[in-house]
């Protein structure tokens, strides 16, 4: 069996939440929270700038698409063509780039964390590629779409029939829109949730590890900001240093809008072995973020 190597972006305290199968004790609920006005960036996609002013400052992004939207398609990272491991890494801006899309996020846990991309790497967990399956399932949830765009955050184990696209996480965090992510460590996080009707999928970056700027989430606190969005079912992506979400902009090239922090140095962006992309019809009156 190929060893595999947990990324530590997303910490501890999220492979905890995982393996909860009752809703944590209760917490504060944030205050001064703020969410921004959302914004078209492309047909059926919307952006929102989020942000805690405190006790504990977080600031994020978040993309609300409509999976019914005219043109929407969505992709997973392909496998290797040649190599040892299941895919060869990139940046999610790369991604991005590589295969003209109009948004990406990173998504399942992966392992070794590498400094370069093109270097082989393993996916923990469930990943499907345009309906190829690139990493078998484990015992972790995983947001699976179907070809028609049907949203579905499941648990283990799955039935992959239909499905066109997945991705695995490290736990739930909103189960039927109760919050069942857990307190502890704070972390930078990246997730995604579905509305109750499941017209919508919600896809959030909270930045982390930067003092004064944004300390991070712990999973509790991403189940309260994707129920804050409009979701009732949510989960906790891969995160720490491999937070990332990117747009491409007007100019055609791609575009970070959160601020990730690879290596501890702010604004620096890790290779991963996993993203979620989309592509999208552009504005006729373009107005991006």
């Amino acid at each position: 069996m190929i060893r595999r190597f947990l990324c530590l972006a997303a910490g501890l305290a999220a492979l905890g939440a995982g393996a909860q199968t009752a809703p944590a004790p209760p917490s504060e609920p944030l205050s001064g929270v703020s969410l921004g006005a959302w914004r078209p960036c492309f047909v059926g996609v919307d952006h929102a700038l989020v942000r805690c002013a405190g006790p504990v400052a977080m600031q994020g992004q978040a993309l609300r698409i409509d999976l019914r939207a005219k043109g929407l398609r969505f992709m997973a990272t392909p496998p290797a063509r040649h190599g040892k491991k299941e895919v060869l890494g990139l940046r999610t801006s790369s991604f991005v780039a590589r295969y003209r899309m109009q948004g990406a996020i990173n998504a399942a846990p992966f392992g070794p964390v590498v400094d370069d991309e093109g270097k082989d790497q393993d996916v923990v967990g469930l990943m499907v590629s345009n309906s190829r399956l690139v990493s078998k399932p484990e015992a972790s949830p995983a947001l699976l779409l179907t070809g028609r765009n049907k949203a579905v955050i499941a648990e283990a184990p799955f039935i992959l029939r239909g499905i066109r696209n997945a991705v695995a996480g490290f736990g739930l965090v909103l189960k039927a829109g109760v919050n069942v992510g857990a307190g502890g460590v704070r972390h930078p996080r990246t997730a995604a949730g579905i509305s109750p009707d499941g017209r919508t999928l919600y896809l959030l970056a909270l930045d982390g590890r930067q003092t004064g700027y944004s300390l991070g989430a712990t999973t509790q606190e991403v189940g309260q900001w994707l129920a804050l969005l409009g979701a009732s079912e949510g989960i906790n992506l891969d995160g720490g240093g491999t937070t990332a979400m990117v747009i491409q902009g007007a100019d055609g090239k791609p575009h970070l809008l959160n601020r990730p922090i690879h290596g501890g140095v702010p604004g620096a962006e890790r290779v991963s072995a996993s993203h979620l992309g989309f592509r999208a019809r552009r504005l006729r009156a373009s107005s991006q973020p």
